[in-house]
C-alpha cells in the first residue's frame, strides 16, 4: 500500500507526469483489485484518454478553450462529452472553470466512498460555472452511483416548450441501496419543467430544480444532504427528495438552509423516507416565476409516504393558489409515526397554514403534531382524511380583518393557541374535537373553554419574512395568556423562540413561552 500511497500524494504537472504513470503501472501490477488510476474510460495505453492523475487527483474542464486538452489544470477539457467518458474514482475531483459555461448534460460515472468522495466543484475567481442542458431532460445527472459531494456550481436547463425537466437528478433504478450525496451550494435557475399537474402528473411529479429518485423495487438512496443551495425559476418545483417506496424507504435525508424561490410548483418535498429533517429553509413565491403553475395543486414544504418526518425552523410565504391547496405545509399520505411540524414562520400564502391529506392516497394514520408556530395572515386549515388525529398547540393564528377557514380530522386537540380573526371565522366541531386553553380574539368561541379578548402581543402583525422577524408576537406582562395555557405531554421543551417550556408548570397560551414584555 506504501506504493498506492505515493501515488495518490503526486500532483498533475506535466514535469512529474511520467513518474506518476510509471508508479501507477507499478501499483496496478502489485493490486490488481484496485487500480491505481484515477480515471478510467477505458483501458488507455498512455494516459491519452484521461488525466494522468493518481487516486484523489483532479480533473479540470473548461469550456471556454479553443481546443481540448488532457483534463490537467494547463491543458483542461473543454466539452463535457469528454469527462462523461471517464470513470471518476474515490477521492477524485472534477474541478469546473469559474466564469464558463458548458452546454449539455454532464453525467460522470464512477462511485466514491464514504471516506473519499468524488466532488464536483468550481476553481479559478469569477462567477459560479455554468452547466446549460439546453432543453435536455436534465443539466447534471447521477445514476446508480454512491457518494458523490456537488459543490457551488450553477445549473440551468432552459427550453422552448415545457416537460420533464431538473437541473440535477440523483436516482437509483438498480433494485440496490446506494448512498452518500452532499449537495452543497449549489445554484439552480430556469429549468422549463413541466408546470400543469392537471394534465401532466408524471411531468409535473418529476420536474425540479432539484430531484433525487429510486426508481424499480428495491432501489433506495441513503444519506442525501441538500444544503445551502439557492433554486429559482423552475417549472414542477424547487427540491424534490424522494429515497425509496413505500416498502423500503431510504434513510439519513436532511434539507436544510436552502433558499427556493419561484418556483412554478411545490417547494420542498421528502418522500419515502425513515425520519427525514426538513429545517431552515426558505421556499417564497411558489407558484410564480420563469415558469408559472398551470395547473393542479401544489403545496410550500411537505412529506409523503415517510416515517416520523420533521418539518422545523423554516419560512414560507407568499405562495399563489393553486387549484385548491397552496398550503405552507402538508402532511400528506402514507406518513406513519409522527408528522411533526413545529418553530415555523409563515405569512400570505393563498392556500393558508396546513393540509392534512392522509384521506388523499394510501393511509399511514400518522398523528399530526403542529406546535409552536407563527402563522400570519394564513387563515385556512384543510382536511382530507380522518385517520390521521391531529395535535395542534401554542401557535399564532393572527388574520386580523380576515375570515378563518379552518377543517381538521375528526379527532384532534387544538389547545393554547392564539387565534384573531373575524366574526364570520369558521372553527371546526364534533365529539372528537377539543378546544382547550386557547384565546380567540375577534373569533367565535366554539366552547365555554377559552379566553375572549385582546392576548396583548408586543406588537403583532410585523413580521418580515425571516424567522428571527417575529418578536411582535411576544406577549406583553398584562397578557392574559401568561402561565395559565394546559400542560402538553411531550411539549418538545421549548417555544419558539427557544425559551424553555415546562413539562408540569403551565405554560403561556401562544407560540411565546418567555418573561411577559
Amino acid at each position: 500500500m506504501r506504493i498506492r500511497s505515493i501515488v495518490k500524494q503526486l500532483s498533475v504537472s506535466r514535469a512529474n507526469r511520467g513518474f506518476a504513470a510509471a508508479l501507477a503501472a507499478l501499483a496496478a501490477t502489485a493490486f490488481t483489485a484496485a487500480p491505481a488510476t484515477a480515471f478510467t474510460a477505458a483501458p488507455a495505453t498512455a494516459f491519452t484518454a484521461a488525466p494522468a492523475t493518481a487516486a484523489g487527483g483532479t480533473v479540470y474542464l473548461d469550456c471556454s478553450r479553443s481546443t481540448n486538452g488532457n483534463g490537467s489544470q494547463t491543458s483542461p477539457y473543454n466539452n463535457l462529452a469528454a469527462v462523461n467518458a471517464l470513470t471518476f474514482q474515490p477521492g477524485d475531483t472534477l474541478a469546473l472553470a469559474s466564469g464558463t459555461t458548458c452546454t449539455g448534460t454532464l453525467a460522470p460515472k464512477g462511485s466514491g466512498t464514504a471516506d473519499a468522495p468524488i466532488s464536483i466543484a468550481p476553481y479559478g475567481s469569477g462567477a459560479a460555472p455554468v452547466i446549460n442542458g439546453n432543453g435536455a431532460e436534465n443539466a447534471l445527472s447521477l445514476t446508480d452511483q454512491d457518494n458523490w459531494t456537488i459543490g457551488a456550481i450553477k445549473l440551468t436547463n432552459p427550453a422552448s416548450a415545457l416537460a420533464q425537466r431538473e437541473g440535477l437528478l440523483i436516482q437509483a433504478t438498480d433494485g440496490r441501496v446506494h448512498s452518500g450525496y452532499d449537495i452543497d451550494g449549489l445554484i439552480v435557475d430556469d429549468v422549463a419543467g413541466q408546470t400543469n399537474k392537471a394534465t401532466q402528473a408524471a411531468q409535473f411529479s418529476n420536474s425540479a430544480c432539484i430531484r433525487t429518485g429510486a426508481v424499480n423495487a428495491g432501489s433506495v438512496l441513503n444519506d442525501v444532504h441538500v444544503h445551502d443551495t439557492r433554486v429559482s425559476n423552475c417549472g414542477g418545483g424547487g427540491i424534490k427528495v424522494r429515497v425509496g417506496s413505500a416498502g423500503a424507504r431510504g434513510s439519513g435525508v436532511l434539507i436544510e438552509h436552502n433558499t427556493v424561490s419561484a418556483v412554478g410548483g411545490d417547494g420542498i418535498i421528502a418522500s419515502y423516507a425513515e425520519a427525514p429533517m426538513i429545517q431552515y429553509n426558505t421556499a417564497a413565491g411558489l407558484g410564480t416565476g420563469a415558469h408559472p403553475w398551470t395547473g393542479g395543486n401544489f403545496a410550500g414544504i411537505w412529506v409523503l409516504g415517510d416515517h416520523d418526518p420533521t418539518m422545523q425552523h423554516n419560512v414560507v410565504y407568499g405562495s399563489i393558489m393553486s387549484a385548491y391547496d397552496s398550503e405552507a405545509f402538508d402532511c400528506d399520505w402514507g406518513n406513519t409515526g409522527t408528522c411533526l411540524v413545529q418553530y415555523n414562520y409563515t405569512h400570505d400564502n393563498a392556500g393558508g397554514i396546513f393540509l392534512n391529506c392522509d384521506g388523499c392516497g394510501t393511509s399511514g394514520a400518522p398523528t399530526e403534531v403542529v406546535r409552536y408556530n407563527v402563522f400570519q395572515q394564513d387563515c385556512r386549515m384543510i382536511s382530507n382524511g380522518n385517520a390521521a388525529k391531529l395535535l395542534f398547540y401554542n401557535n399564532v393564528v393572527y388574520c386580523p380583518g380576515k375570515k378563518l377557514d379552518i377543517h381538521v380530522p375528526t379527532t384532534s386537540t387544538l389547545e393554547n393557541n392564539i387565534w384573531t380573526g373575524t366574526s364570520d371565522s369558521t372553527l371546526p366541531t364534533g365529539t372528537g374535537v377539543s378546544w382547550l386553553w386557547n384565546v380567540f380574539q375577534g373569533v367565535p368561541r366554539p366552547t365555554a373553554n377559552g379566553i375572549v379578548g385582546d392576548p396583548q402581543f408586543v406588537d403583532p402583525g410585523t413580521g418580515g419574512d425571516t424567522l428571527t422577524s417575529v418578536d411582535g408576537y411576544k406577549l406583553r406582562s398584562t397578557s392574559p395568556a401568561l402561565n395559565n395555557g394546559g400542560v402538553v405531554s411531550g411539549n418538545g421543551g421549548r417555544d419558539y423562540w427557544g425559551n424553555p417550556v415546562s413539562s408540569t408548570a403551565k405554560p403561556h397560551r401562544g407560540a411565546y413561552n418567555g418573561p411577559g414584555l
